[in-house]
């Protein structure tokens, strides 16, 4: 398995991956996975595993947790977007729903898309300095993306990031890991407790209390199914006070304990 740049704060990342290994993604800003070859298994914090094969790509929001699984060898390109006020101008449709959707949706490469993938792999074949390009290509792949494809493609393909008040919607996502709860979520944010919830809940539909506690359920899910770290590290890293909470809030939310969560995965591989 092969990370060019694994360490570096590039928008610009080529991966291979061997049959059997994953990659998890980094939840700093937006991506788009072009998948070159092979098949990709995608597995979101709160969406069900989803299989993507080669000349295909999907959206990644900024604050999603996110499993990449090779079935068997492949290798796929990440283009981070770090400039969301570039992608609200640039990708802004008519009418915007009024909260998220659950789900990923993908779209098939086209003609355009073909020769875009062409340049970068040349610029990686032949050593040119592609980080410094990055946001170049980034903006480069976003042009595209709305000359080349309707818009009604568009809306569906981030439709898990589009809602009528993007910039309140994104600090909410990048934020939403390291609160826990609402209030503490609201002042991170510059909001009055009460201000927040009924801002939250026009831009969202659902109060923010279901909606986080939702979000927590999933990454949480996920990262015990999914990951090798330990429930300590998880019941840490998801702002639980003690492990004992961390337990019970897995029996009442998830309906099982964290160890019950864990020996599905094992016994799915067994079978």
């Amino acid at each position: 398995m092969n990370f060019e740049n694994r360490d570096i704060e590039t928008n610009i990342m080529f991966a291979d991956l061997e049959k059997g290994k994953q990659w998890t993604a980094r939840q700093d800003y937006c991506r788009i996975i072009l998948v070159i070859s092979g098949r990709l298994n995608i597995s979101f914090s709160d969406i069900k595993e989803e299989s993507i094969s080669a000349s295909k790509f999907f959206f990644l929001p900024a604050g999603y947790g996110c499993m990449i699984n090779a079935p068997e060898k492949s290798s796929f390109v990440s283009i981070g977007i770090n400039d969301e006020d570039y992608l609200y101008d640039s990708c802004r449709m008519k009418e915007l729903k009024s909260t998220e959707q659950q789900g990923v949706s993908y779209l098939s490469f086209n003609e355009v898309m073909n020769g875009y993938i062409r340049s970068l792999l040349i610029y990686k074949d032949k050593n040119i300095d592609y980080n410094f390009l990055a946001d170049i290509k980034a903006k480069e792949l976003i042009c595209i993306l709305k000359a080349s494809y309707t818009g009604e493609q568009l809306g569906s393909f981030f439709s898990t990031y589009l809602t009528n008040d993007l910039y309140f919607t994104e600090q909410v996502r990048k934020l939403t890991k390291s609160v826990r709860n609402v209030r503490e979520l609201a002042d991170q944010m510059h909001y009055s407790y009460s201000g927040f919830n009924k801002k939250f809940r026009k831009v969202f539909g659902v109060s923010a209390y279901s909606w986080l506690r939702q979000r927590r359920a999933s990454a949480v899910y996920h990262e015990i199914y999914h990951t090798d770290k330990s429930l300590k590290q998880i019941s840490t890293d998801n702002k639980f006070a003690t492990l004992s909470h961390f337990n019970e809030f897995c029996h009442k939310i998830l309906g099982a304990s964290p160890r019950q969560i864990r020996s599905k995965r094992y016994r799915k591989q067994n079978t």
